[in-house]
């Protein structure tokens, strides 16, 4: 079964090809027991966050390794799904599905392997072709998803990675947003092994409504905001601004060891309408329903 009808199976109560965003409702977040960190500092202590001197070596020429504690292997682990009709006051009422997840299935959950996140690392999970054929992993408000497979033993790991710190403002942090891309794929090469190869990748430039430009030195338009305001401008509507955006990663299992990847972007929009219908102002919307990786 294929992911879309994975999803709009009455069964599963995912349907997402209606006009509703996913907006995503994490109740019961695992905690920190599920990974390993694979470059433990003594003691396995936490990762304390990035030095200019970190930045500087992993996106320059020489290509130092990543700091350590910031490459993690996350356990194989399994949450439950479930889904509910609600409104989202904070963006104009908005009607939104809610996906909900659990650590712990409430009853009538859907099983879905998941990929969590740590701030400014990678976090690794291989997928098991014994656990549930669906794989989740977000939200995505500019980190990067890759996927690597095994050329010898065709195991597929998946990769959540994340730049936080670069991207903060200088007084609390680094300032250099520009910088955040070649961080993530830097992290990347030092968790991907030898044997690996990237089969597919989600990018900032995939699904945020703005992305850092060096020539300006500023956040411009992405493809993905200059789209959407050409199609919502052929049904009619104007002043139309795509403000923010997020997304969440979806994986279904076809065979073993073999992946369909997809992603949901839903975004906060303004737009006007003509006659008596309402205009739209911070009203969240779905802006890409399904984009195959």
């Amino acid at each position: 079964m294929s992911l879309i009808d994975q999803f709009n199976n009455i069964g599963t109560r995912l349907n997402l090809l209606k006009k509703k965003p996913l907006f995503l409702s994490i109740n019961h977040r695992p905690t920190a027991a599920w990974y390993n960190r694979t470059r433990p500092r003594a003691a396995n202590a936490p990762f304390a966050g990035l030095t200019r001197a970190d930045v500087a070596a992993m996106v320059g020429a020489t290509g130092a390794a990543a700091p350590d504690n910031a490459v993690l292997h996350q356990n194989n682990i399994t949450l439950y799904l479930d889904i509910t009709a609600e409104t989202q006051s904070a963006y104009d009422g908005a009607p939104v599905n809610e996906l909900h997840a659990y650590q712990a299935n409430p009853g009538g959950a859907l099983g879905c392997q998941y990929l969590s996140w740590e701030d400014s690392c990678i976090v690794s999970m291989e997928l098991s072709n014994a656990g549930p054929p669906l794989m989740m992993s977000g939200p995505f408000n500019g980190c990067h998803f890759y996927v690597t497979q095994d050329t010898n033993s065709q195991q597929v790991r998946v990769h959540h990675v994340n730049a936080n710190k670069i991207a903060e403002p200088p007084d609390i942090g680094h300032g250099q947003p520009g910088l955040s891309e070649d961080y993530m794929d830097r992290l990347m090469e030092a968790a991907r092994r030898d044997t690996e190869a990237l089969t597919h990748q989600m990018r900032k430039a995939d699904y945020l409504a703005k992305v850092w430009d060096d020539a300006t030195g500023a956040k411009v338009e992405s493809t993905v905001t200059r789209d959407y305001r050409t199609r919502k401008e052929g049904q009619g509507r104007k002043g139309v601004s795509l403000q923010e955006t997020m997304c969440l990663v979806f994986g279904i299992r076809a065979a073993p060891n073999t992946w369909d990847f997809f992603f949901h972007v839903a975004g906060v929009v303004d737009y006007q309408r003509s006659g008596f219908r309402s205009n739209r102002q911070g009203h969240l919307k779905t802006i890409l329903p399904w984009e195959r990786m």
